[in-house]
C-alpha cells in the first residue's frame, strides 16, 4: 500500500514538478524530509536509487522518481535481473535487506559521478569524461576498476605516460580479472607510443 503520512504528502507536492535521475531527487527528497523532522537515507538500490523513510511502525521504501512505497515483492522483482546478472539467480543466501542498507555520503557521490561519467562516455565528451574519472579515483581511491577506466580513457586522449600509471595500477591489484590479458597488450602498445622509445 501507499505510504499516506501528511509529512510525506507535503514531500510529493513540493518534488511533484521536478524532473531528474532517481539519485539527485532521492538527495532532494531525503534534504526535505529531514526538514519536516522525520527520518530518511539514501539507498543505494541496484539500478535505482530510492530513499528510506523510518516509521514508529517500521520502514518504508520509496521510489523518488513517483513518491510510490515499495512492497518487498515489487523491490524482489526489480532485484532479479541484477541477482541474474551476478550469477545468483533464486539465491535466498542474498536477503533483500543487504541491498536496502542506508547509503553513505560517499556512495551517494560516486553513484552521481558514475552517471555523469556515463552521460560523458555517451556524448563522447572525452575530457569532460576525465574530470569526472578524476573525482571517482579520488573519492574511491580503492575502486582499481575507476584507476582502469581513467586509464583508458586518458589512452583515448593520447596521453599514454599517465595511462600507464593507471593501468599497470589495476593489473597489479587485479591480475586476474576477465579484462587482464587485453589491457597487458594494450600497456605494451602505450609503453611502444611513450616518446624517445625505439621502434
Amino acid at each position: 500500500n501507499d505510504f499516506h503520512h501528511p509529512d510525506n504528502s507535503y514531500l510529493h507536492r513540493v518534488l511533484d514538478s521536478r524532473r531528474g535521475i532517481p539519485v539527485t531527487l532521492a538527495v532532494l527528497y531525503v534534504e526535505l524530509a529531514q526538514h519536516i523532522g522525520l527520518r530518511a537515507g539514501g539507498v543505494s538500490f541496484p539500478g535505482h536509487f530510492l530513499v528510506k523513510l523510518r516509521m514508529p511502525y517500521g520502514e518504508v521504501v520509496i521510489d523518488p522518481v513517483n513518491g510510490e512505497s515499495l512492497s518487498r515483492a515489487r523491490l524482489d522483482e526489480w532485484l532479479e535481473p541484477f541477482r541474474r546478472g551476478q550469477g545468483a539467480a533464486g539465491d535466498a543466501e542474498t536477503p533483500l535487506g543487504l541491498f536496502l542498507q542506508t547509503a553513505l555520503p560517499r556512495e551517494i557521490i560516486a553513484r552521481m559521478l558514475r552517471n555523469l561519467k556515463h552521460v560523458h562516455r555517451q556524448a563522447g565528451n572525452l575530457m569532460a569524461l576525465l574530470a569526472v574519472q578524476d573525482r571517482l579515483v579520488c573519492l574511491l581511491p580503492q575502486a582499481w576498476e575507476e584507476r582502469r577506466d581513467r586509464g583508458l580513457a586518458l589512452a583515448e586522449a593520447n596521453q599514454p605516460g599517465a595511462a600507464l600509471a593507471d593501468l599497470a595500477a589495476y593489473l597489479e591489484h587485479s591480475p586476474v580479472a576477465a579484462d587482464a590479458a587485453a589491457l597487458r597488450h594494450l600497456v605494451s602498445e602505450l609503453r611502444d607510443a611513450l616518446p624517445g622509445q625505439a621502434h
